[in-house]
């Protein structure tokens, strides 16, 4: 809970330095906000396990929603949602290297700011609860519920009056708590690094 507190107060004031009242050009962001954004990336996964560190990693499908409104001009206040999974993992225990069968996935919901700039370049930061499980051969793996922080940096084109495509790098965290069996646990940690497609309609 500790590091979810420093993760808030980093947010927190990350946007206070940034989020100045400058204007989009062409476009003013006021009212109803909605951005769906796919995407593709890396995402590497790592826990203790026994008396090694068990570490996972592959190429990722990303994915990302806000849904909010602004609650002044250019600063929107949305609900985040992101997810990025890999399909057949490499996984590396103990110096061996193998793959694992199946698909690894984390997601993030929570509560996101998203300011817009000079030329339609915007900055998103959300934090929430957190979520990383392992399905294979119709079983699914699940760690109990972490938290996790979402950074987008990006630019949208206007293709109409409410209507934005556009591109964006995204950096997802999440750390989850894992029950590994006779009352030992330990943090399921994730990165995610990957570039995302984005409609947003505003």
């Amino acid at each position: 809970m500790k590091r979810f507190a420093a993760l808030m107060t980093a947010v927190v004031a990350t946007f206070s330095f940034f989020c100045t009242d400058a204007k989009a050009e062409g476009h003013k962001h006021e009212g109803f906000f909605l951005r769906l954004a796919p995407g593709v990336g890396v995402m590497n996964s790592s826990e203790d396990v026994g008396s090694g560190s068990m570490k996972s990693s592959g190429t990722s499908g990303l994915f990302n929603l806000g849904i909010g409104g602004a609650i002044r001009e250019n600063l929107i206040l949305h609900f985040d949602a992101s997810a990025a999974s890999v399909n057949d993992p490499k996984v590396k225990l103990n110096g061996a290297t193998a793959t694992a069968n199946g698909d690894l996935s984390t997601t993030l919901m929570g509560i996101g700011l998203t300011n817009y700039f000079d030329s339609n370049i915007y900055l998103t930061g959300a934090v929430g609860i957190a979520k990383t499980k392992f399905e294979t051969n119709g079983n699914t793996y699940e760690t109990d519920s972490g938290y996790g922080v979402n950074l987008m940096v990006g630019k949208e084109w206007m293709v109409s009056e409410k209507w934005g495509l556009g591109l964006a790098a995204q950096f997802l965290y999440t750390s989850c708590p894992d029950d590994l069996g006779n009352g030992k646990k330990t943090d399921f940690n994730t990165t995610s690094f990957g570039v995302l497609f984005s409609a947003t309609y505003n």
